[in-house]
């Protein structure tokens, strides 16, 4: 165990002469970043029917008497994904879904599906919530914590749609009206900085809430920055990218996957700029091996020499 400790103190020591760019990258590789990315994409993809049902229940419940506000709400969503047929045709698909299966029902019913949609879209912040642990070396928060805190963000992220509606589709109703090309211009810059600004505000909120320790705003506004930069570069370059290099693929398949890929590059943006604040503003260091050689070193360190042996079980070892 001392040997282990000093070769851990070694490494450290070095790591510290080693340029900060090369540390930053060896703790997000070392971290499984791309692999939790790829979790929070399926989560995300998994999430998708259960926001759109709690999303549209609730404006169901506040625009009942109001079919073509809803209709055009629906219309807009639909739009704000990646202009390609595949992508908007599968995401219409599971918004007609939603919200046919919420008109079927009644009285109670509606209620029902409304609570068990946010119970089940809730789960993508717990799984943010997961990667955070890693990212930040923080313990998990307790069972009722963690959902308190996953639903929270829930209507926050259900709030902040709206505005993402409204400051995509801004821009192509106001060039329709503007004349000249100055105006038009100014339009589409302000189109992309206020699009900027939500999703710096999503982003912002998603770090200073969700780590389990004390945040501020000087510890995470460098990250949030980076990924609604980055994101908004990947939403005006992605739809391009997808005419290009995945033109063959087609139908419920073709969305799947186009929406899977779109969620994946989402998700490791939002683990990158966890890791910018935890790196540079934290200063928190890269593990010595990956995340799972990391965990066997542990297992080792603290004396457990069976693999079936848990690591925290003072009364098995009292027995050996």
């Amino acid at each position: 165990m001392m040997d282990n400790l000093k070769s851990t103190t070694a490494f450290q020591q070095s790591q510290r002469k080693t340029k900060p760019y090369r540390r930053f990258l060896r703790k997000f590789l070392n971290d499984w970043s791309l692999n939790f990315a790829a979790m929070l994409a399926y989560n995300l993809l998994i999430a998708l029917l259960p926001i759109a049902v709690a999303i549209f229940g609730i404006l169901g419940l506040v625009l009942k008497n109001h079919p073509d506000v809803q209709n055009d709400v629906k219309n807009k969503i639909i739009n704000s994904f990646p202009d390609d047929n595949s992508t908007q045709t599968g995401i219409k698909q599971v918004v007609d879904l939603a919200f046919d299966q919420l008109s079927k029902d009644a009285g109670g019913l509606v209620a029902i599906g409304i609570v068990l949609a946010i119970f089940g879209s809730s789960r993508l912040f717990i799984a943010i919530d997961k990667c955070m642990n890693i990212v930040y070396r923080v313990p998990e928060r307790p069972f009722i914590r963690e959902n308190v805190l996953a639903i929270g963000m829930l209507f926050f992220f259900i709030l902040m749609i709206p505005l993402m509606i409204a400051a995509s589709s801004a821009p192509a109703i106001l060039l329709s009206i503007i004349p000249g090309g100055g105006g038009r211009f100014g339009t589409y810059l302000a189109g992309i900085l206020v699009s900027l600004l939500v999703a710096f505000i999503l982003f912002e909120a998603i770090y200073w809430f969700i780590p389990n320790k004390k945040m501020s705003f000087k510890t995470t506004w460098c990250g949030a920055l980076v990924s609604a930069c980055t994101l908004e570069l990947f939403i005006i370059l992605f739809p391009l990218y997808v005419r290009k290099f995945m033109g063959n693929y087609a139908g419920q398949i073709g969305f799947a996957v186009i929406l899977l890929l779109f969620f994946y590059y989402f998700a490791t943006i939002l683990i990158l700029g966890a890791q910018i604040n935890a790196f540079f503003y934290d200063d928190y260091q890269p593990l010595f091996e990956g995340l799972g050689t990391y965990i066997s070193h542990m297992h080792d360190e603290h004396g457990a020499n069976s693999p079936k042996k848990p690591l925290y079980d003072k009364d098995s070892e009292l027995q050996q």
